[in-house]
């Protein structure tokens, strides 16, 4: 997958988090699931969202900053906002480069 410039992170992220189609999306997406597809625990939906750590939230399957689709209904997913951060950390973790550390073999 080709790598997205800051603008297209920036322009995907607006687009998936502000207007009537992700409000829309997000009624879709809370109305059709009821667990957690992260940790697989009922969510409930009653809890404020977006202070609560296990209030509802809309996780994109495929990271927006990773080229996922913003308002593809099959790349979001019903998720806590405790499992929607984990998995985000995660993610971004196992993206991130590892330093390598060599030793000359023969100043050993």
């Amino acid at each position: 997958m080709a790598q997205l410039t800051e603008q297209d992170i920036e322009r995907r992220t607006k687009q998936a988090r502000s207007g009537r189609p992700w409000r829309r999306l997000q009624s879709k997406v809370f109305a059709e699931e009821t667990h957690c597809w992260w940790c697989h625990a009922w969510v409930d939906q009653s809890l404020p969202g977006t202070t609560h750590p296990m209030g509802r939230t809309v996780d994109h399957v495929l990271p927006l900053w990773l080229g996922g689709a913003p308002l593809d209904r099959t790349n979001c997913r019903l998720a806590h906002r405790r499992c929607n951060t984990i998995r985000n950390n995660q993610v971004r973790a196992a993206q991130r480069p590892r330093p390598t550390f060599t030793i000359d073999a023969a100043s050993l």
